[in-house]
Parts: C-alpha cells; structure tokens; sequence
C-alpha cells in the first residue's frame, strides 16, 4: 500500500542514505517527532540515544544495530531511539571517529607501556590502511578495538546529557503546544455557545 510504484535503484538507495531527496532538515524533523512522540520517559529516550551514540564510536561497523539493541535491552532503554542515534556514524563522520579510536588506542597502549605495533605510519592512505588491515590486523585493530570501546565509554555520559536537555525541552515544548490548542478550541466551543 505504502510502497514507491518504481522501486529504488541500488544506486539510488546508496544515493539516498547520503543525501536524501526529502531533505535533511525534513529527515531530523520526522525523527524528532517520532522519538518526542513516544510514550516513554525522557530518561529512557536519552539514554536509548546516548546508547546509540556511544555505540557509534565502536570500529565494528557492521554490527552498530546489534550492539545497540542489545545494550538497549540489557539496560531497558528506549529501541528506537538507540538506533536511530547509531546513525551518527556516518560516511561524514566516520574517518574522524575511527581516527579518534585508533589514536586513544594507541596513547593506552603506549601508557600502559605495550609496545605492540600501535604507531601508524607517518602518511596515511587508504590504500596504506587497508593493507595493514590485511596484513598486520593487530596493529591496528587492537588498538581500535581498544580505543573505540573507551571512547564509547567516555561519550555516554555527555551524549546522555545533550540529549536528555533536547529530548525535555521537545516534550515540554510539545505539551505548551498541546495545552494551547485546548484552551483554543475550548474558547471557541465556549464562544459558539453564548
């Protein structure tokens, strides 16, 4: 019933996962509403949020869904909303979060005095990356493990923070909205009736 009449193309889903045709500005207006609209408490909300949000810093890419809704689950938070903040890694933002991942890593592993094969090369390509992930997964993907699961760690709370101010103030602001339009229609029922 709700289906498009030509489906979409691979191409054309890849095109709309980075840019939407509806807009940006219309895709964070939909899940806003969707995630203000929910029955749940505000504190489950953020912190379905910060869930996804930190889970997005985990180098494990393929499994930022998984990992969110089992968190999700085990601490009894909002689903959606965990989910729907995994999508802040995003081909954007992604270079910079595993960027970030592998340098706290590797700063622990020289800390904590591991001479494992932490440092990167000097000038780093793609190309360089990807062959030491196949050749020497070790010595980046250790690090990176570490690093992305300790940034998770460090995002949660400030993520739970943010969000728990955004997602109050979009309820509040909903319920003004809400009590407005009853005193509205109840002034016009009351103005018809004299």
């Amino acid at each position: 019933m709700f289906k498009r009449r030509k489906p979409l193309t691979l191409l054309q889903h890849a095109r709309e996962m980075l840019w939407p045709s509806m807009g940006w500005h219309r895709v964070f207006r939909y899940i806003k509403l969707r995630l203000t609209r929910t029955r749940d408490s505000t504190h489950r909300v953020a912190a379905g949020l910060a869930v996804g949000a930190s889970i997005a810093f985990t180098p494990i890419i393929g499994t930022h869904f998984i990992q969110a809704a089992l968190v999700a689950w085990v601490f009894r938070v909002n689903l959606l909303a965990a989910l729907v903040a995994t999508w802040i890694a995003n081909p954007w933002t992604i270079p910079f979060m595993w960027w970030g991942s592998i340098q706290l890593g590797a700063f622990l592993f020289s800390f904590i005095g591991i001479q494992a094969h932490t440092a990167l090369p000097k000038h780093i390509t793609f190309s360089v990356f990807w062959d030491l992930l196949t050749h020497e997964p070790m010595r980046i993907l250790l690090p990176w493990l570490t690093g992305g699961y300790l940034m998770a760690l460090l995002v949660f709370p400030v993520a739970y923070y943010v969000f728990y101010q955004l997602v109050h103030g979009a309820k509040v602001a909903k319920k003004k909205v809400q009590i407005h339009n009853v005193h509205k229609v109840a002034k016009e029922v009351t103005g018809q009736t004299r």
